[in-house]
This record gives structure tokens, sequence and C-alpha cells, in this order.
């Protein structure tokens, strides 16, 4: 399996961080989830790289990026991933995205339409409802804080119902997201009130629009459990039934015995054969 080092870019007035998994096909632009990193993908891309040549971007707020005090919200990070891409010489891309990062990616295959080849929504892309989202700010509070230790911060986080079943590469995600906070202490690199700000604008945002301007195939993947184990599920089977009917071109896999995070943060994640049929499918249309 490939590994990729952090490299740099500057593209709207900041810096934004990503990883590169070279390969033959793409490129395939990765998009992480609210409170994620580009190291969501790593166990993901290092499976499907070299067939396909991937990059895992860190949104503005998050990971090794920029932090600026505004510019959140969906079209200000499809602006970034625009950039980048332009920055980079690629005129059409793929897209897996999870959770906020399908989210986004919806919006701008809704807005870029002969750009973006394939949507890959990894448990997002639309709405969640008002509990789900009202769910994530403890976690969100968690990263302002600074904790005595790495192992403090593991078992605060072993402490969230939406992180279990723990496992190896869920822990590696979180500790590769830490730095060093002064005294010893260590703290997640992400700005707590960066994602606050996308968050307050999902709440007042209506992705529905954009579903029916879809153009391009679409896979939507939903686990079988929710975040509180039987329930929260980010979009339950009456709206993730009504979401893949809306958009044209689009195809759904279930996957058993995973939640939200528990299916792409895994030594083995599930999302990969569905996404590698998936890819196969577009690139073998395409000729």
């Amino acid at each position: 399996m490939m590994n990729s080092d952090t490299q740099t870019i500057q593209v709207n007035d900041i810096t934004l961080a990503y990883k590169e998994w070279p390969g033959e096909k793409g490129p395939v632009i990765c998009l992480h989830s609210l409170i994620g990193h580009k190291g969501t993908f790593d166990q993901v891309a290092g499976r499907l790289a070299p067939e396909y040549h991937l990059f895992a971007l860190d949104l503005r707020g998050r990971g090794d990026s920029d932090k600026p005090a505004e510019g959140y919200g969906f079209s200000y990070h499809a602006r970034d991933v625009m950039a980048f891409v332009e920055a980079m010489g690629f005129e059409r891309f793929h897209i897996i995205g999870h959770s906020f990062g399908a989210t986004v990616g919806v919006y701008l295959a809704s807005i870029r339409p002969m750009q973006v080849r394939s949507l890959t929504l990894i448990d997002g892309g639309a709405d969640p409802k008002e509990e789900v989202m009202k769910a994530m700010y403890p976690a969100i509070e968690r990263l302002g804080h600074a904790y005595e230790s790495a192992e403090a911060y593991l078992a605060a986080m072993r402490e969230l119902p939406f992180y279990a079943p723990w496992n190896p590469g869920l822990e590696r995600f979180l500790l590769d997201h830490l730095a060093e906070a002064g005294n010893g202490r260590v703290q997640p690199k992400s700005s707590a009130a960066a994602i606050k700000k996308d968050l307050d604008v999902h709440f007042y945002y209506s992705m529905c629009v954009h579903f029916p301007t879809l153009q391009c195939p679409t896979l939507f993947i939903r686990p079988q459990n929710g975040l509180l184990g039987d329930k929260a599920h980010v979009l339950d089977e009456r709206e993730a039934a009504a979401f893949v009917a809306w958009i044209p071109n689009c195809w759904r896999v279930d996957i058993p015995g995973v939640n939200h995070f528990t299916m792409i943060l895994h030594d083995n994640p599930r999302v990969v054969p569905p996404i590698r049929a998936f890819l196969g499918m577009v690139f073998e249309e395409e000729g």
C-alpha cells in the first residue's frame, strides 16, 4: 500500500495542505468530513493507487491548511478546490467526499458540471437532520482544548459514541491530527471556530436545490449503523431513498456493520470495493 507525505500550495491567498498518491487514472480529489482532515483517506487512497491518481486536501480551517478568520461555507470551499485543480493544471476531475466533504462535492458538481466527472458520496451530500448536526458540537468543542498528553486526548475521543468500535486505523487518524500546544501538551490542528462557522452555514442552507442539476455519475455509500448505534443516521432510510432518487444517474450501496466514521477510518475500509467498482465503470464508459 502506498503512503504519501504532506505538500502545500498557495491558492486564494491561503496555504492548502494536501497528500498525493500517484496513479494512472484521474485525478481524484478527496474531501474530508466536517471534523476530519486529509488523513481520512490514507487507507482508501493507498488501496486505490496506483490504478488511480488521488489527492486528499485539508480544507481551510483544518489540519495543516491555513485557518483564516473568515471564508467558510460551501461556496468558499468549492472556490478553494477549483483554485487547487486549476493550479495543478487539471481541466476535469473526480470527487470522493466523506460527509461534509461530500456536500462540498455536490455543491461543486452542481455549479461546475463540465469539470466534475464523477461523484462518490460517503454518507454525505445532503442536509443532515438537526439532531445529527447538534450531536457534532461536543466533538467540535474537544478540538479547541489542549490535552496533557496524546493518551489523554485519545481517552477523550474514546468517550464519543460515534468513534465505536475503536480500531487502530481510527486511532492513527486521531493521532495524526495532533500538534504541540506548549508545556508538553497537545491539541488538534483544526480550528474549532472555523468548523463551527461551517456548521452554522449548514443550518441555514438547503442542498436539495442542487440534486437535480447533477450531471455526472454519482455513487452514494451509506452505513448500516447511525452515529449513536441504531439511531442518528446522517440520512435515515426514507431520506436516503429520496436523496438517491432525486439525483440523476445515481447508485446506492449500503455497508453493514459500520457507522459514519468506521466505514472509512479503518485499516481495511469497507468503502474501498464499491468505490473501485464505481470508478472502474465510470472510466470504462468514458473509454
